[in-house]
């Protein structure tokens, strides 16, 4: 029996009482225990196996498999739940110093032993791993940890918490395969894409090339023949006109309407010749060819065209080609649709790099129509520039009309257009 004399006055206490109630060696639980307090040892008993009896119930029927690991590696507690996920009692995992190196899947329990090796140090995340249960079966294990200190901060080891989700892996896998799989089918289907739009591109080339070729045959064949002929119509209807020596004779009336029409014929022919291929294009060269066109458009529509054709080296022929032809088609669509009355037609060349530059004062197209795929006109003129190596840019003026802006690489392969 001991006395210790506190604020409170003496206490006695029996150290014998404490050792039985298992108090002795718990300082921090209770330092005195006062002579009339001793009752209380019996109730103190009792709380304390309440609370091992609660602590025991929630770390025993636990539905994931609890454990803690010294810092030095043994096994200080392993819940009844281990049977359940691994196969292996909780007593028999507690004998085993190698608990882990034998049911963990060999793969990956180096990566394991890695993180439990520095995790005294800092924070060990979550992972994933295989183990091999006692019947053979191979399943999934989710670890969460946590490091565990004493009330002075020391390290003493690991709460892991291990949960089988061989559902949730197996199932992440198959979406990984799917998805995988989607992804090839995306990479073949993409390629075929590829593939099918090098060959419309191909083919798009060369129904270009062949129809201007075969333009330039009829517009050459009209001009031979057809004119030719023509002219020659026009001669014998002049000689038979001046063999008539009586200036009354009604015929001569009548020979007078068919030259007439004979020449409005030669002129319409004519006229079709040059816009199915332009003689200048090949004879006086692109800016000629663009400057005739603007004239004659002009003529025809009655609106304004402003013209700024600044010094162009020598184009490629393919290249002046669709160059020209796009810009009719710029004319043509402004004529019909944009309600304009007047335009302004730019063509440049610098550094490197044609520009061709088509706006007018009209109402302005929006961007769905920009965006049409029901335009052939846009389409043809968009396919005509990507083949030429160029970007072709339509836009809404701020202050109304449509800006159609050309840009073709003049050097390097990409200044000729593709059209083989």
């Amino acid at each position: 029996m001991s006395t210790v004399t506190d604020r409170q006055g003496p206490v006695r206490f029996c150290r014998r009482d404490l050792e039985a109630a298992g108090l002795a060696s718990r300082p921090l639980l209770i330092h005195t225990v006062p002579m009339k307090s001793r009752l209380l040892i019996p109730r103190l008993r009792s709380r304390q196996r309440t609370l091992l009896h609660m602590y025991r119930t929630v770390a025993d029927f636990t539905y994931d498999l609890e454990i803690w690991m010294e810092a030095g590696g043994p096994l200080r507690y392993v819940s009844p739940s281990c049977l359940r996920v691994t196969g292996y009692p909780a007593g028999e995992a507690l004998r085993d110093a190698d608990f882990f190196a034998r049911i963990i899947d060999a793969d990956d329990f180096v990566k394991w032993r890695q993180a439990m090796d520095t995790g005294h140090a800092q924070d060990i995340p979550a992972m994933d791993f295989r183990i091999c249960r006692r019947d053979g079966t191979r399943i999934w294990l989710s670890q969460e940890t946590t490091r565990v200190f004493d009330p002075r901060g020391r390290f003493q080891g690991w709460r892991l918490s291990l949960r089988d989700v061989t559902e949730r892996v197996q199932t992440r896998i198959c979406l990984d395969q799917a998805r995988q799989n989607l992804a090839e089918r995306v990479r073949e289907r993409t390629a075929e894409l590829e593939l099918s739009r090098e060959r419309y591109r191909a083919l798009s080339g060369y129904l270009q090339d062949r129809i201007e070729k075969e333009r330039a045959h009829i517009s050459r064949e009209i001009h031979d023949i057809l004119g030719q002929d023509l002219t020659a119509m026009n001669m014998g209807l002049h000689r038979l006109e001046r063999s008539f020596h009586d200036p009354d004779d009604g015929r001569l009336a009548q020979l007078a309407e068919l030259r007439a029409l004979v020449a409005g014929t030669l002129e319409t022919v004519r006229r079709i010749s040059r816009e199915l291929r332009p003689p200048m294009l090949d004879e006086l060269g692109f800016v000629e060819a663009v400057a005739w066109q603007i004239r004659t458009f002009a003529q025809a529509s009655g609106l304004r065209v402003d013209q700024q054709l600044g010094h162009l080296p020598d184009l490629p022929g393919d290249l002046a080609t669709a160059m020209y032809r796009v810009l009719q088609e710029c004319l043509t669509n402004a004529a019909r649709h944009s309600g304009c009355s007047r335009l302004h037609v730019s063509v440049q060349a610098g550094d490197g790099e044609f520009v061709m530059r088509v706006a007018d004062n009209g109402r302005g197209i929006t961007s769905d129509q920009a965006e049409s795929s029901g335009s052939l006109g846009l389409l043809g003129m968009r396919e005509r520039v990507r083949l030429a190596g160029g970007s072709l840019a339509i836009a809404r003026l701020p202050k109304g009309g449509t800006e159609i802006l050309v840009r073709v690489p003049l050097t390097g392969e990409s200044g000729s257009c593709d059209c083989s």
